[in-house]
């Protein structure tokens, strides 16, 4: 009976030393209180830490592989979503994106711990071959942590930190310093309409009753005919619109952190000048033509003739057509 209380009293005690110890594994993967006299590792593969990684071919494939298992209620991802945490991910593998994973070496003589089966984490020192440490490197996150970047190795699958990774973030002031530029949409503007026509006339010796003299303000002849166009001729253009942008940021300070994108925020303003922002109406260009009483009457059968054409072709296609000439 004594025998089997001694037994029992040691199983509990390495059941609670093993339960301590298991709870504190993730932290020891970014501690170096202890780390003493690194362990030389020169192959990959024999204690695999995170089996479902291992021999991944890309960055793209990691992330499926550990978004597939992210809802897993297994030890293994207790154990990478307490890593993930300590990086700033505040969901573990719930809020990691593709962009935070990318391809990279652990150099042959770097230094740090290393997970290996059973979730346990040791000093070493990485030698050999460079190919043999490729490893998938994930960034730290959020901008308060104070751990760098974790590696997981690409052959076996285990989390890697190397010594002396630990960075902190600082706060720093920023100034966005930006010329004003103007900027002219020449295509988006007000219309201005243009019409340029031509008018033939004659001038008449007496005049109707009840006429009075000058009728019309662009004709020095007392008694001119009826004016008859010719020919007209539409321009539209667009008067160019011209903005002021400028930048400017809301915020002085930013929180910089190692191997983290710096975000700064900036506001557009843009502003229209009041160089195009009048009324540009639409004018019209008269001209009158003097001629004879007989070449305005040619001109005037010509162009009922046209007219009638006109009247034809619209009749049989259904569109309105334009065939006049300027020749008078």
């Amino acid at each position: 009976m004594k025998r089997i209380f001694l037994v029992s009293a040691s199983l509990m005690i390495a059941s609670a030393t093993f339960a301590q110890s298991d709870a504190n594994a993730d932290n020891s993967l970014y501690r170096f209180d202890n780390a003493g006299t690194p362990k030389e590792v020169r192959k990959l593969g024999s204690a695999p830490e995170f089996p479902f990684l291992r021999n991944m071919t890309s960055s793209s494939q990691v992330y499926s592989a550990i978004k597939k298992h992210a809802n897993d209620d297994t030890r293994a991802m207790h154990k990478l979503n307490g890593l993930l945490m300590q990086l700033g991910y505040e969901n573990g593998a719930a809020d990691l994106q593709p962009s935070d994973i990318s391809m990279s070496y652990v150099q042959p003589g770097t230094e740090g711990n290393m997970g290996s089966r059973g979730y346990v984490y040791s000093y070493t020192r990485v030698e050999g071959n460079r190919s043999e440490f490729k490893a998938w490197k994930i960034a730290p996150k959020s901008t308060g942590t104070t751990n760098g970047s974790l590696y997981l190795f690409a052959k076996c699958g285990n989390a890697f930190f190397p010594k002396n990774n630990a960075t902190a973030c600082l706060t720093v002031p920023v100034t966005v310093t930006a010329d004003m530029q103007q900027i002219t949409l020449n295509s988006s503007g007000t219309k201005v309409t243009t019409n340029d026509e031509v008018f033939v006339y004659y001038s008449r010796r007496h005049h109707r009753r009840h006429e009075q003299a000058f009728p019309v303000a662009d004709i020095s002849d007392k008694y001119p005919s009826t004016p008859l166009m010719v020919s007209d001729t539409k321009d539209v253009n667009v008067m160019p619109e011209t903005y002021n942008v400028t930048l400017s940021t809301p915020n002085n300070t930013v929180s910089a952190c190692p191997e983290t994108t710096l975000n700064v925020a900036a506001n557009v303003n843009v502003e229209k000048t009041s160089a195009y922002t009048g009324n540009y109406p639409n004018s019209d260009h008269k001209t009158y033509k003097k001629v004879s009483k007989h070449e305005y009457k040619m001109i005037a059968r010509r162009m009922r003739r046209i007219h009638r054409k006109e009247d034809r072709i619209a009749h049989k296609t259904g569109m309105a057509v334009d065939v006049r000439t300027d020749k008078v």
